[in-house]
């Protein structure tokens, strides 16, 4: 169960859903995995660094609950003005620190409808020209706004250049209205490198992050209580690699604690997949004739291999169950009445369900809905999911 797969035994996944009495595509969370993986990830974060939730990958308030309390966090990472609102709402004491930068029309929407909003949300700023246009929004708002700056670490995504970092906190800091508390540097791209370039790309991105840190308390920028700046980085795949040593306040995770499918990779070896889709199969035939070429079945036969055909499809996910099959390639995509290929199955699968793995979490909770949670073998609870996040 603690390879890179790890995939549970989905026999038992579905003897709860049928129990239930589920006839409907559903993503389904295993709780006992998902607290092991909190638990890992607490172990394995590096002493004196805070942690921080990434809100979009776990989009349930009860899966973002659980971790908040379980990790000790200090609150979570947010990207979407939604997602800001909803949790502004529902947990008006969560520290929200954005993840990308929003237009300042976005934000003067929250702030409108949130009293809370100055308060608890830390916006994030990758431009002057930004930090002028939320300067003026806490002007005339008559509030201040906690700010952090995008730092630039070597993803080229957007952000500030080192070298510019000091031009700009000098530039905030005599901007009526904002505070600003530090930066936040993503670092992503290192997972992806070429092992001959990750080494100096991961050591520019430890220079950068202490450079930034040590520049920040020259500068005077103090975090929230008068506490050492804010210095975050790190991801689900690296979050483990950073703390005080490399000048970083906190790192932020999400994706891990529920192991998607692009979270396969040798880093993440021991945590457990714990979130699938599940569906009803439909359909199955042993010996299925190529549409067209029925008179060549006889010669084909060599070829040819049992579908089934799935409530839905076509999400960002693969196959898992019933194991050997995937999606067919004469059948093509479907988000109707998709068709997978595999070996012949007895006894017909038909009023079973499929499993699929999602690829990611971020994208498949909001298009569920909610969340059916998977505890000691049983559908125990239901929890909604956060607001779409556009």
């Amino acid at each position: 169960m603690s390879g890179l797969g790890g995939l549970p035994d989905f026999a038992l996944w579905d003897r709860a859903l049928q129990q239930r009495g589920q006839n409907l595509p559903c993503l389904v969370v295993d709780r006992q995995r998902f607290v092991a993986n909190l638990a890992l990830a607490r172990s394995r974060a590096q002493l004196g660094t805070g942690l921080r939730v990434v809100a979009k990958s776990l989009a349930s308030l009860p899966l973002l609950d659980l971790a908040i309390e379980q990790l000790g966090a200090l609150g979570v990472m947010t990207f979407s003005a939604a997602m800001v609102q909803d949790l502004l709402q529902h947990r008006p004491e969560l520290e929200q620190l954005m993840g990308k930068p929003l237009p300042v029309g976005a934000a003067a929407q929250v702030l409108a409808g949130q009293e809370k909003a100055p308060e608890q949300v830390i916006w994030l700023i990758d431009t002057a020209r930004r930090a002028q246009q939320y300067a003026e929004l806490a002007i005339a708002r008559g509030v201040q706004l906690r700010v952090a700056i995008e730092l630039d670490v070597g993803l080229h995504r957007g952000g500030v250049e080192l070298a510019e970092l000091a031009a700009l906190v000098a530039e905030i800091q005599r901007m009526p209205g904002l505070n600003i508390e530090g930066v936040m540097g993503y670092e992503p791209h290192l997972a992806k490198l070429p092992t001959l370039l990750r080494k100096s790309a991961k050591a520019a991105v430890e220079r950068a992050l202490h450079a930034a840190a040590d520049l920040m308390k020259q500068l005077g920028v103090c975090g929230s209580g008068g506490e050492a700046p804010l210095v975050n980085t790190g991801g689900s795949l690296s979050f483990d690699s950073y703390g005080p040593a490399q000048g970083v306040s906190e790192v932020s995770l999400g994706s891990v604690l529920v192991k998607p499918q692009d979270f396969l990779i040798p880093a993440t070896r021991a945590f457990l997949p714990a979130m699938f889709i599940a569906t009803p199969i439909l359909k199955y035939r042993a010996n299925n004739p190529l549409p067209g070429l029925e008179a060549l079945s006889p010669l084909l036969s060599w070829r040819r291999r049992a579908n089934l055909a799935i409530y839905g499809g076509y999400w960002k996910a693969k196959p898992v169950h019933p194991l050997g099959y995937g999606n067919s390639g004469v059948f093509g995509r479907s988000s109707n009445q998709e068709v997978w290929s595999g070996p012949q199955l007895e006894p017909s699968p038909v009023d079973h369900f499929a499993f699929l793995h999602p690829s990611q979490s971020e994208a498949v909770i909001p298009e569920f809905g909610a969340l059916l949670v998977l505890s000691e073998g049983q559908i125990t609870e239901t929890w909604p999911a956060l607001s779409h996040l556009h």
